[in-house]
């Protein structure tokens, strides 16, 4: 039997993302029988019209509280949630507020790496808008039965799972009861990372009230125990990867465990610094409009790069390259450094096939 949500506070407007963020202070009656569900036996296929807060979350955190959520996706949603010449992912961007950015896809991989990124009320209500949008649902209409689940895989820190999860699975089924929707914590973690997979299942409303939940968990945990990220490892995703693997850091799709320029999960080591050349003309294709791209490299990588003026080299001393090169100076642990490399060199020869292909075009016209 499905139950409807008795919600502290209704959404100010259905065109509001229709599901609302969970009111931080819910009222004493909201869960005085603790029976309040929404549970679906479809993955949150019933019609969210409100959340309910968890009975043990007595104090969540401000809707503006910042937070960072990372998930795989496959590439075909990537291209949906992007759209032509990225409209749909600016709409999402533009009615959410947050942050949203979509991993370059790495031949022979099927997934990317989706961050979104914001106030936490932000983010939790991009994520239902991601889900309509794969699913091409209106944005002002609730989830209603026979809404289409679909599955985030989040990419949670091994660390911070544990508080997620709760004892014995008490604070997943709590945002279960909350959302509707439906969550799992795989056992390993992804590959040459030290964080593992939280798949949660659900129709838009579901994914939206969930990713509140679980988001405002990690927040109280990061408070809780700060930790560096010195001993966290990002999983990245490689082109040698032939499944999603579900073992750990933070994952970066083509980068398998046993790939030479995956992350180790050995102790953290000191900081090294490398120096690479490229030529001058294709700086430009590894910066990307407004710095993008190098800034993605950076973040994937976890390394500092810096791409020196021409002629330049360290400390004021002239560059030791070719003429018509640029150096290149990064900085990080030894694994970090070489997946910036990786990263690097994998811009450097998509940008060169694609002007090959442009000359061959030309040059047959």
């Amino acid at each position: 039997m499905t139950h409807d949500v008795n919600m502290a506070e209704g959404p100010a407007s259905v065109a509001d993302t229709t599901a609302s963020t969970p009111s931080p202070k819910p009222s004493s009656s909201d869960h005085k029988n603790g029976d309040s569900r929404s549970r679906s036996d479809d993955a949150g296929r019933s019609h969210l019209t409100t959340s309910a807060v968890p009975s043990s979350s007595s104090a969540l955190p401000p809707p503006s509280a910042m937070i960072h959520m990372r998930c795989l996706i496959v590439t075909q949603d990537a291209s949906i949630i992007i759209g032509k010449g990225g409209s749909h992912v600016n709409e999402i961007r533009d009615k959410s507020g947050a942050r949203v950015m979509v991993s370059e896809s790495i031949p022979g991989n099927p997934e990317r790496i989706l961050n979104v990124s914001g106030p936490l009320d932000a983010v939790s209500k991009a994520f239902g808008l991601i889900v309509r949008r794969i699913n091409d649902e209106p944005f002002d209409v609730p989830s209603v039965p026979g809404s289409r689940a679909v599955t985030i895989k989040f990419m949670i820190p091994n660390s911070r799972m544990g508080s997620v999860i709760g004892k014995q699975g008490s604070k997943i089924k709590e945002i279960q009861d909350a959302s509707g929707a439906r969550l799992n914590a795989s056992e390993g973690m992804l590959p040459g990372s030290t964080e593992r997979v939280l798949s949660v299942a659900g129709v838009a409303d579901a994914i939206h009230i969930a990713t509140y939940y679980i988001g405002n968990i990690l927040i109280e945990a990061q408070e809780r125990t700060p930790s560096s990220s010195s001993g966290h490892s990002s999983y990245r995703p490689s082109s040698y990867t032939r499944r999603p693997p579900y073992s750990g850091s933070s994952y970066v799709p083509g980068y398998s465990s046993h790939h030479p320029y995956a992350p180790s999960q050995n102790p953290p080591q000191q900081l090294q610094t490398q120096q690479i050349y490229i030529p001058n003309d294709l700086v430009g294709c590894i910066i990307g409009k407004g710095g993008s791209k190098i800034n993605e490299i950076r973040h994937m990588s976890a390394s500092q790069i810096k791409i020196m003026e021409p002629g330049a080299g360290l400390n004021g001393a002239p560059s030791s390259g070719s003429e018509g090169e640029r150096l290149v100076v990064i900085t990080g642990q030894p694994t970090n450094i070489q997946m910036a490399v990786q990263l690097l060199y994998h811009r450097l020869e998509q940008e060169k096939q694609k002007q090959l292909r442009a000359s061959a075009s030309s040059s047959s016209s």
